[in-house]
């Protein structure tokens, strides 16, 4: 089958999406899950004993929270010897944000699709402001806000989704139209979520509720889902699309997969995301490209909305490349149905023939495992990577 023909194939089931958040699950329900195993962003490690430091920092504290280890010293020598075990969270259909890691007991949000229930995906469900484990770091308070989040938040979030699913569409298109780019920002789809919450929660509601005013960012991880959902309907046995499906990193390397081989991970040395810092004085190195999330900017959001958001925009105004609004635009494929105005699905071979870098809004975060949320950041995917996916691609089908 021809590339054209089978990611018009591809990009119809994913059009046929439609997500919903349905519930709050613990990872060891969701998706079996079990004891001693972690679950990272982006592609395998070279050596899963020897993580990047912002994760090995995460996997540690998910140790310590699980109750494996007693102290931090014993935490590492449990992962340097394989006795903990990390694992691609994207192998079991779960997407996690930047250094977030996912132990058993970690609450996930799962998306389903409207038109086909059974079609699932999960990402991490967020602890709220301040300390979080996305940052990857060891500081030791966001242990409490894990607690809250999987015995406070996910029941009460338990009780308001038994009252329907929500439609994170509806949610997304509200975030658009008011200035989200739905990755570097979803202020307006967080508090449109936390006005539908209002309406459902009923125990601990005040809590939830100024706990949904202080995390503008709350939205990203079901949307994370919803947008990992779309594209996994397009890896549906038309073996030539060259529809990207995921593009993360580990800390250490960037991977991205395509519609038309979607178990096989096509990976290079990551650079670091460049952006705006919270500290213009803070002088930590940031990280390698790390996190799923760039699923959200492979879908046509992130990104590929800056146009339309304003204040993300100007924030990355600086690092952003001449011509980024046209030139970006070109390596995606039409808009889907439901948001006409941005560009649609990345496509690895538009990205080789027109040799375009192909942008996701990543935030920055501490090379050291130490420093933590550093800032906005932006990180530009190197062309040779889709280029050699193509090959591979063509490869296998001959």
């Amino acid at each position: 089958m021809r590339a054209d023909d089978a990611n018009t194939r591809a990009l119809s089931r994913i059009h046929a999406v439609r997500p919903q958040w349905r519930a709050v699950v613990a990872a060891r329900d969701a998706v079996c899950l079990p004891d001693f195993t972690l679950l990272h962003a982006g592609p395998p490690f070279e050596n899963p004993r020897e993580p990047s430091p912002p994760v090995r920092s995460s996997a540690i504290l998910c140790c310590l929270y699980e109750g494996w280890a007693m102290d931090e010293a014993h935490a590492e020598r449990l992962i340097a010897q394989g006795d903990v075990r990390l694992e691609s969270a994207q192998s079991y259909g779960v997407v996690t944000p930047l250094a977030a890691v996912i132990s058993p007991q970690t609450t996930l949000v799962e998306v389903s699709d409207a038109n086909d229930p059974a079609a699932r995906a999960w990402s991490l469900l967020s602890s709220g402001a301040g300390p979080q484990i996305r940052f990857g770091t060891r500081d030791p308070r966001i242990l409490d806000h894990m607690k809250w989040r999987d015995k406070v938040l996910a029941p009460a979030l338990d009780g308001a989704l038994a009252r329907g699913p929500l439609d994170l569409f509806a949610l997304a298109q509200t975030g658009l139209h008011d200035g989200d780019d739905l990755h570097a920002r979803t202020t307006a789809a967080t508090a449109a979520l936390r006005a539908e919450l209002a309406r459902r929660l009923t125990d601990a509601s005040a809590e939830i509720d100024a706990m949904l005013a202080e995390t503008p960012l709350f939205f990203l991880t079901p949307w994370m889902a919803a947008c990992a959902l779309m594209l996994a309907a397009a890896s549906a046995g038309d073996a030539s699309s060259t529809l990207v499906v995921a593009l993360s990193g580990n800390g250490e390397r960037v991977g991205i997969r395509l519609a038309g081989a979607p178990s096989r991970w096509i990976t290079a040395a990551a650079h670091a995301p460049e952006g705006p810092r919270i500290d213009p004085r803070q002088a930590a190195h940031a990280a390698p490209l790390t996190g799923d999330s760039g699923v959200i900017d492979a879908a046509g959001f992130g990104a590929q909305a800056l146009a339309f958001a304003p204040e993300p925009a100007q924030a990355f105004e600086p690092f952003l490349p001449a011509g980024w609004r046209e030139r970006q635009a070109r390596v995606h494929t039409e808009s889907h149905p439901a948001f006409g105005r941005l560009p649609g699905v990345l496509d690895a071979a538009r990205v080789e023939s027109e040799g375009i870098a192909p942008l996701a809004a990543i935030a920055m975060i501490g090379a050291d495992g130490r420093a933590g949320l550093l800032g906005r950041g932006l990180y530009a995917a190197p062309p040779e990577l889709f280029a050699r996916a193509l090959q591979t691609l063509s490869a296998e089908a001959t």
